[in-house]
């Protein structure tokens, strides 16, 4: 679509164009806003009685900004513009105007006939709708980690305008995007609807694996110190991800029931073994705050050996009541666990997190430790957190280990214990 040509001359003659140019112009995606190309819309909507409205609903791609920062995002969402762009060409002979984007992180597509006699129908919108919800999504996938495929979903909506004289076109514009964003919305509460029923056939059916990543001493890599017990889904599964799982159950009331499961799978593995291996368990901050943790396997089976068991608070969930959870944490340690605060470096109040709790370990986010060989900041940040936690006897554990230089630097560092792809993937052999 081509816009109107008296843009041009005003960039061309006016001192501030930059800022113009930004108020008319996303400076992400470089896509006009609604009201610039408004006229023009309304005229395509005369001659071709019908538009096609697709809104592409992004809005879950949040997540990614939260972990690969605002950067990589704004690449991502330069990149879909592109990719949208490519696939206009699919729907020849329909004409696709360029891709707008709306509020957020969401794009709007507009669809007409170039055949006035035969404009667009409902079933074609619809159908492409569905296409590009597939195609987005499968474009997003192969740009991201796959940790976080199950969070980044896109959902797309779609609506008709029918070109009405007396009617403002404006506001038939704004209903039919409504309209569109609204379908979207319907679109992702069924795909929720159905992970949650999902969630629970698997913990009906039991369907958790259990898996181990050996943590070892660094200074010497032949030894092990202990296991980290990764809770899975079955393999290739949305639950594959221990992320979403855990997130979709405590959004959906089955935060408990699954808890339970995965440490029931996991007593009955340990009781398998005779020997003294330490445990690493991740444990969610919110048993700690209603005192549930005392309802888990983990607590209420009397064969469990506590001595061996290492319970990682995760710093992913922000700790509401700090008082409370220290408390408990109290009431555990004289049954003979000890304490590791997870993800320091990564979530809402690390050094908080571990003057209140008071950790037997520390185990630095792999953010922090991924690069460190080459980062002066990162190296500073880890000998504090070793000096720190040698001053109230407890012991720095890095995670996240994948490159040979890294682990290098932190030998140097003297930082005591590690864990990473570097040494072994986790297995469910144990």
């Amino acid at each position: 679509m081509k816009y109107p040509g008296f843009l041009d001359t005003i960039f061309s003659e006016t001192k501030g164009y930059s800022q113009l140019r930004s108020i008319l112009f996303d400076g992400v995606t470089g896509l006009p806003i609604i009201p610039l190309i408004l006229d023009s819309l309304k005229d395509l909507a005369n001659e071709q009685h019908r538009l096609g409205i697709v809104f592409i609903d992004t809005t879950r791609l949040e997540a990614l900004e939260g972990t690969y920062g605002w950067e990589m995002m704004d690449r991502l969402l330069s990149q879909m513009r592109a990719f949208l762009d490519s696939i206009a060409f699919r729907y020849s002979p329909l004409q696709v105007l360029p891709v707008h984007r709306m509020t957020g992180d969401n794009f709007l597509l507009i669809f007409s006939s170039k055949d006035p006699v035969r404009p667009i129908s409902y079933d074609q919108i619809s159908r492409i709708s569905a296409e590009l919800q597939d195609s987005v999504n499968q474009f997003v996938a192969s740009s991201i980690d796959p940790t976080l495929q199950a969070f980044a979903r896109a959902f797309t909506g779609h609506a008709v305008l029918e070109y009405n004289s007396n009617a403002r076109f404006e506001r038939l514009l704004a209903r039919a995007i409504n309209q569109a964003f609204h379908v979207a919305v319907t679109r992702e509460e069924t795909t929720r609807q159905k992970q949650i029923e999902q969630l629970k056939d698997l913990v009906s059916e039991k369907q958790i694996r259990i898996l181990f990543q050996p943590i070892f001493h660094l200074q010497n890599v032949n030894d092990i110190l202990g296991y980290e017990a990764l809770s899975r889904g079955p393999e290739g599964s949305l639950f594959e991800s221990a992320e979403f799982m855990f997130t979709l159950a405590s959004h959906s009331g089955m935060l408990d029931p699954l808890e339970d499961l995965c440490q029931t799978r996991l007593i009955d593995t340990l009781q398998k073994r005779s020997d003294q291996t330490i445990v690493f368990v991740n444990l969610e901050p919110s048993f700690l705050e209603n005192h549930k943790y005392q309802d888990l396997a983990l607590f209420k089976n009397p064969s469990v050996k506590r001595d061996n068991v290492v319970l990682e608070i995760t710093e992913r969930i922000a700790i509401n009541d700090y008082e409370v959870v220290s408390g408990a944490l109290d009431s555990i340690r004289k049954m003979g666990y000890r304490i590791a605060v997870d993800d320091v470096g990564s979530g809402y109040a690390s050094l908080q997190s571990i003057a209140y709790l008071r950790p037997d370990f520390i185990k630095v986010n792999e953010k922090m430790v991924n690069g460190i060989c080459d980062d002066f900041i990162k190296q500073e940040i880890v000998k504090t957190l070793r000096d720190l936690a040698s001053r109230f006897s407890a012991s720095l554990i890095a995670e996240g280990i994948e490159d040979q230089d890294d682990l290098k630097m932190l030998q140097e560092l003297n930082v005591p214990y590690g864990q990473g792809y570097l040494f072994q993937r986790p297995s469910e052999l144990l």
